[in-house]
């Protein structure tokens, strides 16, 4: 994008900062660059691990893992997903299966997050290698996976292009109206 969106301002306040206070209520920890943990550290219930910021999402992953007891499920997203709050993390975990290790929402066709990760998944996570996707857990055939579709597209509106920033923070705007 050529700055750094996390810390950039969206509708008002930085990225990570309006995702942060929307996932508050879940008491969420956030693997977060220096730069985005001075953003984000102040708020009440969000639990901030930083790392170096060239970590990919398999060093990120792992922290978090980390972080977080072993024999809990987890359920873990981008910071660029402006619309996606804690109400929505709640009702998609709500429909994952118990016998489900992996699970992600579906929206039209396009996968998003958050991806819930249960302990045995998430055994798999410190095999990963750093310039390995995550995505590569679900291929294991010893886990069961699930894409649950979805129609809510705050599950997969993300702003990785500039033409997405614009338009995620035009509805931005435009929904506090």
């Amino acid at each position: 994008m050529g700055f750094d969106k996390l810390t950039a301002l969206f509708a008002g306040e930085p990225l990570a900062r309006r995702v942060a206070r929307g996932l508050a209520a879940l008491e969420p920890v956030f693997v977060a660059t220096p730069q985005v943990a001075d953003v984000i550290s102040d708020l009440r219930g969000v639990r901030v691990v930083v790392t170096n910021p060239t970590a990919g999402p398999s060093e990120t992953l792992a922290l978090a893992h980390a972080a977080i007891p072993r024999d809990v499920h987890v359920a873990v997203l981008a910071c660029d997903l402006p619309f996606l709050d804690a109400e929505h993390v709640c009702a998609f975990v709500a429909r994952v299966p118990d016998d489900v290790d992996l699970a992600w929402p579906v929206v039209g066709g396009t996968p998003g997050h958050p991806v819930v990760w249960s302990p045995k998944a998430r055994s798999r996570i410190t095999a990963l290698h750093a310039a390995d996707p995550p995505l590569l857990v679900r291929r294991d055939p010893a886990l069961s996976v699930a894409a649950l579709g979805e129609d809510d597209d705050a599950y997969v509106t993300d702003v990785d292009d500039p033409d997405a920033w614009a338009a995620a923070e035009a509805r931005a705007t435009s929904d506090r109206r």
